[in-house]
């Protein structure tokens, strides 16, 4: 049977034995390293409980209006509207405008502004309302292109505030009831394990797509009456197959551990493996889809390039916010906090459209990938060198 074939063929290769390390190495080093003490309940009278997020609209709108100041006078802006970090620099129209809602918001004109390189204490004009401010804030977004500091729920990361007792008190019964336990410590292994299957992959993927050309198999495979469709979907699902084997045994190991945390407590017995299936999975999907697909039509060298900056800036732009600030295509999605349930879910239908976009497009990148694999053995394209001036000179020197 092909598919236990193409199994076999990746499950005793080099490189998927080096992502099973690397996986596992990331569980232990990271997830597991967190899990040497239960979480504490909070004892009443203690100096700090942290920090956390509420919309406060005082402090939203006081936040988010001094940033903006100090973004204008900086003349750039960050956003990340894929998730990769993004500066804007405003046309003279669009930086007009924007000085215009700045003046809406604190009655500061734009020759006020530009009269120095810095702006003191910026004040809300006592007209604005909340809602008036978050029109202002959306029309700012727009202008900046989409995914800013001053879209949806990313504002509410101006309004951190010290938590209370009570705060505390309540996001420890969400963690205990709401989330089963399990269910915190799931979003918690996602997002460390997230960051490495969203490339690690890719360099199993590259070894099965380039290993008829390596093993000089390649006329054999093109003559087969196999349909180019079947036969790279089939390629496709058990290399994911076989890439899902060390998320299921880290899985069962991050479960037995959170157990072992806190024995004879009522737990979500299903939580980490629904949410790996859901968050890491597309992750899974699209890095090997990618790998596929580059190495067809162009090399392996292409397929892991792509992917290797796709995933660095897509961390990168992480690191901005490591609990609720997860996009609509942000690859490498965030929740390093066993706390926040309310946050996560929040963001919730973004999750679902984030997590079914990338599913779709790893099966379009797969699609793509048969039909040029149809091309390639129909002579129709014999793919791209970019060291030979973007010809294949092995191919052109077939007959």
């Amino acid at each position: 049977m092909l598919f236990l074939k193409e199994c076999r063929k990746i499950l005793f290769s080099f490189p998927f034995v080096l992502y099973f390390i690397a996986t596992a190495a990331m569980y232990f080093t990271q997830f597991d390293s967190d899990c040497d003490e239960p979480l504490q309940k909070p004892v009443e009278g203690m100096e700090s409980y942290g920090m956390t997020v509420k919309e406060i609209p005082e402090l939203v709108m006081n936040g988010a209006a001094e940033s903006l100041v100090e973004e204008y006078l900086a003349g750039s802006y960050q956003t990340y509207p894929y998730g990769f970090l993004k500066n804007v620099r405003l046309k003279e129209k669009d930086r007009t405008r924007m000085a215009q809602i700045i003046e809406e918001l604190t009655g500061i004109t734009k020759e006020e502004l530009e009269a120095s390189e810095e702006y003191g204490e910026v004040k809300l004009s006592k007209e604005m309302t909340y809602e008036n401010f978050k029109e202002r804030m959306q029309e700012a977004d727009r202008i900046l292109g989409g995914g800013s500091r001053y879209s949806g729920n990313f504002l509410l990361q101006f309004s951190r505030v010290p938590k209370t007792y009570e705060d505390a008190m309540e996001e420890y019964e969400q963690f205990r009831q709401r989330d089963g336990i399990t269910g915190a410590y799931a979003r918690l292994y996602c997002d460390y394990l997230g960051i490495v299957l969203s490339i690690l992959p890719v360099f199993p993927a590259v070894f099965l797509a380039g290993m008829d050309e390596r093993t000089r198999m390649e006329p054999l495979v093109y003559c087969r009456k196999i349909l180019p469709l079947k036969l790279v979907f089939t390629r496709y699902s058990a290399l994911i197959a076989v890439l899902h084997l060390p998320v299921v045994f880290t899985a069962v190991l991050a479960h037995i551990r959170v157990l072992g945390l806190y024995p004879g407590a009522e737990v979500k017995p299903f939580a980490i493996f629904l949410y790996a299936l859901l968050w890491l999975s597309p992750n899974i999907l699209t890095a090997a889809a990618v790998g596929m697909l580059s190495t067809e039509l162009f090399s392996g060298f292409a397929g892991i390039l792509v992917q290797g900056v796709w995933w660095f800036f897509s961390v990168m732009a992480g690191t901005q916010g490591l609990t609720g600030m997860i996009g609509r295509f942000t690859l490498v999605m965030r929740h390093n906090n066993l706390l926040g349930s309310e946050i996560f879910e929040a963001e919730w239908e973004t999750v679902l459209f984030n997590r079914v976009f990338f599913t779709v497009f790893s099966l379009a990148a797969v699609g793509v990938t048969a039909v040029v694999f149809e091309a390639k053995r129909r002579g129709r394209y014999h793919g791209f060198s970019f060291s030979h001036g973007g010809k294949n000179p092995r191919r052109q020197s077939e007959p």
